[in-house]
């Protein structure tokens, strides 16, 4: 037997015995072609918007409709034959109607109640008793918070296929992000998101900043419980990118209010979450050759797969009171630098390592180590 389709099967079976007695004159207007909620993910406490796109259903365009709701409550109780005021949905155009509330109040009950019971259940009806939608559900975002909690995850989008022109939602969980050293820097702070598509790509760019208060309320996260924040947003509106842009990722950090903390993923790397079909990048490779080498050689320094990003890299050698710096040149693809220590370090004697630091032109640090070198002594 499928368990799964078997309790399926009897948690609809219970809904229906729930249903309050109608008129059996009613006429039935079909199921929704799609229902979606703004914002994707949102707590019981707060305001959300359920949108039902009734194409294909016998209701007219632009008629008045109705919510007729009985979970986890029956608001409208008594009033199937001429619905209340309260109930009815606003028209958005193209057969689509939407219904904004807060769920504890428009239910009257509590968080609790409404996440032990079977969830949101309701019709959508005219005034009267003439016709209603099929039995519908809207959805609800109890699983995917309890989930996101377990998930271990600092960050999650929802959906997880999510696009451009469509709503989501970010989630964060303050006792997971680094700031710094620290882990869970962020937890009761006042968050903020500063972002960017495409890597912070020219144009698709929203920095977070405080002395602009209508910017400060834009990037603001909203407090969830247990330290859990989410921000909901269109990509395409949030970030004014135009019809053509082609989103590959979306780039964060959380700024804490005034840039007081930064919050980051471990080891102070921003949050990088890819769009759907967008092929992760390889990991960046760095090396150097020969692996063995004097004071005397020519040392040769390459990094593949750099970041789309990226401006240049410039390096740094540190080694008996001497300082050599240049930059790499190539590609992202590859790019190469050319040290001769010879000529870098000379004058310099009895050298047995030399610092190397790395970084892009950004300021980003790449690499800094100590690479030992060959003793002169083992040339003789």
């Amino acid at each position: 037997m499928n368990t799964i389709k078997y309790f399926s099967g009897i948690l609809f079976a219970l809904v229906l015995m729930m249903l309050p007695q109608v008129s059996f004159a009613t006429e039935d207007a079909g199921v929704p072609a799609k229902i979606w909620t703004y914002p994707v993910v949102y707590a019981l406490d707060q305001e959300v918007t359920w949108y039902f796109d009734m194409t294909g259903t016998n209701f007219s365009e632009g008629q008045d409709l109705y919510l007729w709701a009985w979970s986890p409550s029956e608001p409208d109780a008594g009033n199937f034959d001429n619905s209340s005021e309260f109930a009815k949905l606003e028209y958005v155009g193209d057969m689509v109607w939407k219904k904004t509330l807060t769920p504890t109040k428009y239910f009257n009950t509590t968080v609790a109640n409404i996440e032990s019971s079977a969830g949101f259940w309701m019709r959508l009806k005219g005034k009267g008793n003439e016709k209603q939608s099929d039995v519908i559900q809207a959805p609800w975002s109890v699983g995917d918070i309890k989930t996101f909690k377990e998930s271990g995850n600092a960050v999650q989008i929802y959906p997880e296929k999510f696009y451009i022109d469509q709503p989501l939602s970010l989630l964060v969980n303050a006792n997971l992000v680094w700031t710094g050293a620290v882990q869970g820097g962020l937890a009761g702070e006042e968050i903020h998101l500063h972002s960017g598509l495409n890597n912070f790509a020219e144009g698709a760019i929203v920095e977070y900043q405080a002395w602009i208060p209508e910017v400060s309320a834009k990037t603001k996260l909203t407090p969830i419980g247990d330290n859990i924040y989410k921000i909901d947003f269109i990509p395409r509106e949030y970030f004014g990118v135009d019809e053509d842009f082609v989103m590959e990722n979306i780039e964060f950090l959380f700024p804490a209010k005034d840039w007081a903390k930064v919050g980051t993923a471990e080891g102070g790397k921003n949050f990088v979450v890819l769009a759907p079909g967008v092929v992760a990048p390889p990991d960046p490779v760095f090396y150097f050759f020969p692996q063995k080498f004097t004071q005397y050689d020519i040392l040769t320094l390459v990094r593949k797969n750099n970041e789309k990003k990226s401006q240049g890299l410039i390096y740094t050698i540190v080694a008996g009171g001497k300082t050599i710096t240049g930059e790499f040149t190539g590609k992202a693809e590859e790019m190469r630098a050319y040290v001769n220590l010879l000529q870098g370090l000379a004058g310099a004697t009895n050298l047995d390592k030399i610092n190397l630091e790395v970084k892009d032109k950004n300021g980003s640090e790449i690499l800094k180590t100590d690479i030992p070198l060959v003793p002169l002594s083992d040339l003789e």
